[in-house]
């Protein structure tokens, strides 16, 4: 169990993840959770979890390479989940896997909203779906319609405009960016 943010866009993977900041890759979904986000979203032709490393831990939880700090509030939330050693050693051994550059999640957040801003503005409308869960979306808030936020604030909240479970529809403004004009 971890978590995961998950992408459902207009663009194709390769235009996301031309678009990612260093550190942040982007996977395709399996087709059922993709089918469940694209549906949320009907101009969407990707869907796809945006990681750092194995999950997306790195972009709210700050990682401690050496003392592994991060892993106790993990291990919290799966205890609450009342999963078994085994699932639980499993989910911190994925945790762990695959390349992490070090940097605050504030910085992450940055970035991610950096990026989000960059994707509205070359593809419009995109949703964004964060959840806590062993590795395959399962989806839990997907039931509920998607919010609509505009751009202005991802921006200004880069670290708090994404609630966990709760699907989000990213709009750019509907101004010209480039003379300022309507």
């Amino acid at each position: 169990m971890c978590h995961f943010l998950c992408i459902a866009s207009p663009l194709t993977l390769s235009e996301v993840r031309s678009m990612l900041p260093a550190g942040l890759t982007a996977d395709l979904l399996p087709p059922a959770p993709s089918n469940a986000l694209r549906s949320l979203l009907p101009a969407a032709q990707t869907a796809a979890r945006l990681l750092v490393g194995a999950c997306s831990c790195d972009l709210y939880l700050q990682r401690d390479p050496i003392h592994h700090r991060e892993e106790s509030v993990l291990r919290q939330r799966y205890r609450a989940l009342q999963l078994n050693r085994t699932t639980i050693i499993q989910a911190i051994d994925r945790h762990r896997r695959g390349r992490h550059p070090l940097r605050e999640p504030a910085t992450w957040q940055a970035l991610l909203a950096a990026f989000v801003s960059e994707h509205a503005r070359n593809a419009g409308a995109t949703l964004y779906y964060r959840e806590f869960s062993p590795g395959a979306l399962h989806g839990e808030g997907l039931g509920a319609s998607p919010v609509s936020l505009p751009l202005g604030a991802v921006r200004a909240y880069p670290g708090s405009w994404l609630e966990e479970g709760a699907p989000v529809v990213v709009e750019a403004s509907r101004r010209s960016t480039v003379d300022g004009r309507p």
